[in-house]
């Protein structure tokens, strides 16, 4: 699977890699092209189970173009658009089509086949915007992007008019609870301040509001975001549970369908990763050594060194997945990876270059070989 916001993903036998120039399906044995989708500079690839979606906007307007592809052997299965929106799943496109006025539809379509599954008026949906620990440029489950019935597809009504607000950061679903976060702090508040508020789908009431609170940086100031752009993760966590940090500085598990934290960190310190397996922990949310803790318990696994890394470069990611946690950053013009040994700590390499991606066995590590050429080391390690 892929890490952070990198164009490296294993999906089967093949490895797909994106730039801004193609799509490209890659033997990961062998280095040997398999196909390859011509592409421009703001394409976007979604990465949905054993499919991938590559999406295109028109050249004129701000309307979105679509194929999806199967990266087996990089053939489109069935395209569409333009369209005003699109939002991917693991089993399903979820288009929206804005006419006249303010009057838009939203249609849903069979990720492999295009089959229209419903079709319906953009007030009588509520689609959430984010999804915790789904990590772009992979695409979260269906049920985590829409309240819906159990064992059905088809949404349930959004909430009465004079009901919870709807403005925030995000929106996440969690069973029939709507969840929606907002990371600017009241007036005068200095805690770094998230409010989390929850209300029933088809409710006009909010059922509980809580506070958790944003990392700092080594000079105090708040970093907003519970999770740094950088590792394509709108929240981290498990789906049901998100990482967030204590007024007090320390990390915390919360969650979403209680209203509770779950633990508390014994040590200061900002959580910037995780996989919801493990919590990669520093000790500012920009600088500091490093720590992996248990996400269920919050028990400290390791610790490693201040890997001497500034986390507001533009060369710093982070990539964790159960068998591998990476940091990528640079010293002066020459930018490197570290990789360690999710289970002991241990570093298993530095490598030059910039993080592509991460997987249980592998790291993807891209050069600059020549002018507008970026070469790539698929390694298994």
């Amino acid at each position: 699977m892929p890490t952070g916001e990198n164009s490296t993903a294993v999906t089967g036998r093949v490895a797909v890699i994106a730039n801004d120039r193609a799509v490209v399906g890659v033997d990961p044995g062998s280095g040997r092209e398999l196909w390859r989708v011509p592409s421009g500079e703001d394409d976007e690839v979604d990465v949905a189970g054993a499919l991938i979606v590559h999406r295109r906007k028109t050249s004129t307007t701000d309307a979105v173009r679509f194929s999806v592809i199967d990266p087996a052997n990089g053939r489109t299965l069935w395209q569409d658009g333009p369209v005003t929106k699109v939002q991917v799943t693991t089993d399903a496109v979820l288009t929206t089509v804005c006419g006249a006025g303010a009057t838009c539809k939203i249609t849903r379509k069979d990720l492999r086949t295009g089959k229209v599954g419903w079709s319906l008026r953009g007030d009588d949906v509520r689609l959430a915007n984010a999804a915790v620990g789904v990590r772009r440029p992979s695409v979260p489950d269906t049920g985590q992007i829409f309240v819906s019935h159990r064992g059905d597809d088809r949404p349930l009504p959004p909430a009465e008019e004079g009901g919870p607000d709807r403005s925030g950061w995000y929106s996440v679903v969690v069973g029939r609870t709507l969840i929606s976060t907002d990371h600017d702090p009241p007036s005068g508040d200095e805690n770094c301040t998230v409010t989390v508020s929850a209300a029933e789908a088809g409710a006009a009431r909010r059922t509980w509001t809580r506070k958790v609170y944003a990392g700092r940086n080594a000079d105090g100031e708040c970093e907003k975001r519970l999770a740094p752009s950088s590792t394509g993760l709108d929240l981290i966590g498990d789906g049901r549970r998100i990482a967030a940090s204590t007024d007090t500085g320390r990390p915390q598990v919360f969650d979403l369908g209680s209203g509770r934290t779950v633990w508390r960190g014994d040590a200061p310190g900002v959580p910037i990763d995780g996989d919801g397996h493990t919590l990669l922990v520093r000790q500012h949310a920009d600088t500091g050594a490093l720590s992996l803790l248990d996400f269920v318990s919050g028990r400290v696994l390791w610790k490693a060194p201040d890997p001497g890394l500034p986390g507001e470069s533009a060369s710093w990611e982070t990539a964790v997945t159960q068998r591998r946690v990476a940091v990528s950053g640079a010293e002066g013009d020459h930018p490197f990876v570290l990789v360690y040994d999710a289970a002991t700590g241990r570093r298993l390499g530095r490598f030059p270059g910039w993080l592509q991606g991460l997987g249980n066995d592998w790291v993807a590590i891209g050069h600059d070989a020549k002018v507008n050429t970026l070469t790539l080391d698929f390694i298994r390690i």
